[in-house]
């Protein structure tokens, strides 16, 4: 995860990277003093999101909400006043964090950039669990299921996570890809789907890389062959 962290002073920006290295298990950070440093670090740079103080060495981080918002990065403001909170939601702020800030506060900013993408295809997700933010490509799940009051998320070649949101959740962040509902507990990625078995009796069985069979469900059997001719 790409994160823009502006700020002057450098303890600041020192706490704001441990915090992250905390939730985030993988994340890249730049940093930045200044709004002049804050925009060329945008050049050519794309961030999942900045976190940015107001008080900036005689500028205002509220300067910065429409550059960055040009270049589709979303703006946290992080800052010791709460006065300037209706400027900076009026001004297109996703999120206003109070100095010093708190690892359960952070963490739902974090959760609340991860929802703010999720109307639009994502090449990195993220997904959480009781206490961790976790970066995961579409394309390296394998499959999405219910297990018991939870939802695991499988992978080929590293351990499942088991992470809060629910199935529809995680179905309505996958729809830009190449996921279908294989039944009422089961997500798939075709592009994982070695090879599809049509039984005389209508039972429609996947063979997933790297996990084994899932069976589909009628109704969506019936979705499949009508969408690839099967």
């Amino acid at each position: 995860m790409n994160l823009l962290i502006v700020d002057d002073e450098p303890l600041a920006r020192a706490e704001l990277i441990r915090l992250f290295g905390e939730i985030l298990p993988h994340f890249h950070g730049v940093e930045a003093s200044s709004l002049a440093e804050a925009r060329s670090a945008l050049l050519g740079r794309d961030f999942e999101a900045a976190f940015v103080d107001i008080e900036l060495g005689g500028s205002s981080g509220l300067e910065f909400i429409p550059d960055a918002t040009a270049a589709g990065t979303p703006v946290v403001i992080v800052t010791a006043h709460d006065r300037y909170a209706v400027q900076a939601f009026d001004g297109g702020a996703l999120d206003y964090l109070l100095k010093p800030i708190e690892s359960a506060r952070l963490y739902r900013a974090i959760a609340r950039i991860s929802r703010n993408k999720r109307s639009a295809p994502q090449d990195l997700l993220i997904l959480n669990d009781q206490t961790h933010c976790w970066p995961v490509r579409p394309t390296d799940i394998i499959l999405v299921e219910v297990e018991g009051s939870y939802t695991s998320v499988k992978f080929a070649d590293r351990k499942p996570l088991v992470v809060c949101h629910s199935l529809k959740e995680i179905e309505q962040l996958l729809e830009p890809h190449s996921f279908v509902r294989a039944n009422r507990s089961q997500l798939v990625n075709l592009q994982r789907l070695q090879v599809i078995h049509r039984e005389a009796s209508g039972r429609m069985i996947g063979t997933l890389v790297g996990h084994g069979e899932i069976e589909f469900s009628r109704r969506q059997a019936k979705s499949l062959r009508s969408r690839f001719a099967l």
